[in-house]
């Protein structure tokens, strides 16, 4: 008798569920589908401006819903709308496929599949700008290179992207001795510092091991969080956890762990640095000057590089790899300003 009473209150509930509050879960909250993967996606803020900020989030092995939060966040939302989307594999995507679809390509493909889905869904006639985030700058940076989004598109806006790992581990190295050894003789941190260094100096950078990568992105998170010129701004929008994220069941945090690791071997070698001629829609380059997990000099590579004439580099002197924490409303201001500029 429990049973059905309880039965019956759900079935109460669900429909009493369908309703304009219903809808409007649906209008910020829904799965697309893309090449056997349901891609999840929230879309918050101001719709009615119709401007969409699809943002690429950090990994792989992350989630885009873990940047909806903060100051910078809320921030955004006032004024456009912001697509969090989960990308294959991590946070709460789901879906069936095989390994052969977990390539830079099929992600650079999802992208650009969402791209033209917020179009139909919310009118032709919106402007998108995409935004990616460390290794949202990796899958961003392909989806300009190789598929047709710059066509769709009012403009890219890459935040500390790791568009080239070769030259990301290089320049990493460098900051390693540079700032490090300004560090121990200035009597700041010897120990750790020293460790840094001495990793540092052993690394043969004509011939960067898979390991030794993987070394050098855990020391720029070590690197960054001993510097005194770096002020954690009050949002704290990206220092929690992807674990304890509302979206991180185990499930997701297995699944994305296992997507990271499926694409390791692809996003090792990716170099497009040579190939960012290819874009040339406007451009926001914003980066963290102390920036040890990718460096500001893939920054100024790709302002040199980038064949668009409307494109400018924004360093920010109090960050590191995430300025959207340390620096929220600075941030905020440079991309306001350039998507009122190109909108």
């Amino acid at each position: 008798m429990y049973q059905k009473i309880l039965a019956l209150s759900l079935f109460i509930i669900i429909i009493a569920s369908c309703t304009q509050e219903n809808t409007e879960t649906y209008e910020r909250f829904f799965f697309r589908t893309s090449d056997g993967a349901d891609l999840a996606v929230e879309v918050d803020g101001n719709r009615n401006s119709e401007v969409f900020i699809l943002l690429l989030h950090g990994g792989p092995g992350g989630s885009g819903f873990v940047y909806n939060t903060g100051e910078y966040s809320e921030k955004l939302e006032s004024d456009y709308a912001v697509v969090y989307l989960d990308q294959r594999g991590q946070g709460a995507s789901q879906g069936s496929y095989s390994a052969s679809q977990v390539t830079l390509q099929r992600f650079a493909d999802d992208v650009y599949d969402l791209t033209l889905f917020l179009k139909q869904k919310y009118g032709q006639d919106i402007s998108v700008f995409v935004m990616g985030h460390s290794w949202g700058g990796t899958t961003g940076t392909y989806a300009m290179l190789h598929t047709d989004i710059q066509n769709e598109i009012k403009g890219w806006i890459e935040v500390d992207g790791a568009h080239d790992i070769p030259l990301l581990n290089r320049e990493a190295i460098k900051l390693f001795l540079e700032i490090g050894n300004t560090e121990i003789a200035a009597g700041n941190n010897i120990s750790d510092w020293q460790e840094i260094v001495d990793f540092a100096s052993a690394v043969d950078t004509n011939n960067i091991t898979e390991e030794e990568g993987g070394q050098i992105n855990s020391y720029g998170f070590t690197a960054e969080g001993l510097l005194s010129q770096i002020v954690l701004g009050e949002s704290g929008a990206l220092s929690h956890s992807l674990v304890t994220a509302p979206t991180m069941t185990l499930s997701a945090y297995i699944s994305g762990m296992l997507t990271a690791s499926a694409i390791t071997e692809e996003t090792e070698k990716v170099a497009m640095t040579d190939e960012l001629y290819k874009i040339n829609i406007p451009t926001l380059l914003l980066w963290g000057k102390y920036d040890f997990v990718v460096p500001p000099a893939l920054g100024e590579s790709a302002f040199a590089n980038i064949s668009s004439t409307e494109k400018e580099l924004v360093i920010f002197d109090y960050s590191g790899h995430s300025p959207m924490d340390t620096e929220a409303a600075k941030l905020v201001d440079e991309v306001v300003e350039f998507v009122e500029l190109y909108k």
